[in-house]
């Protein structure tokens, strides 16, 4: 098994909490769903507030809020993790990426 972290990136930024109520729960079931059928591969995750922040050589600056969250996975291999990473909310319907990283032991 090896370790990999999926990190959710969308093509706009966006404040949710700026949505109609009924949409956020909509979107936060159905990311919910999602996690939930990663069953026990997940190991940790969560999502991005918007608003962060980036450091820099010339001092911090608002980030472009394209990353949205993320989740530690534990699977056989990339072609697994990928698999994963291909039935998320953001993945099927278009308005984002997972991006897929295997992470050293250390």
């Amino acid at each position: 098994m090896a370790k990999y972290i999926l990190v959710y990136k969308v093509k706009e930024a966006e404040d949710w909490t700026k949505r109609p109520e009924q949409e956020v729960k909509k979107l936060v079931n159905a990311w919910g769903e999602w996690v939930g059928s990663i069953d026990t591969a997940r190991k940790e995750g969560g999502a991005f507030k918007f608003g962060g922040k980036s450091a820099t050589i010339t001092g911090p600056k608002d980030a472009d809020n394209l990353l949205t969250g993320y989740v530690v996975i534990d699977v056989e291999n990339v072609d697994k993790a990928l698999e994963i990473a291909e039935k998320a909310p953001n993945v099927v319907d278009g308005t984002g990426t997972i991006e897929v990283y295997e992470a050293f032991a250390v």
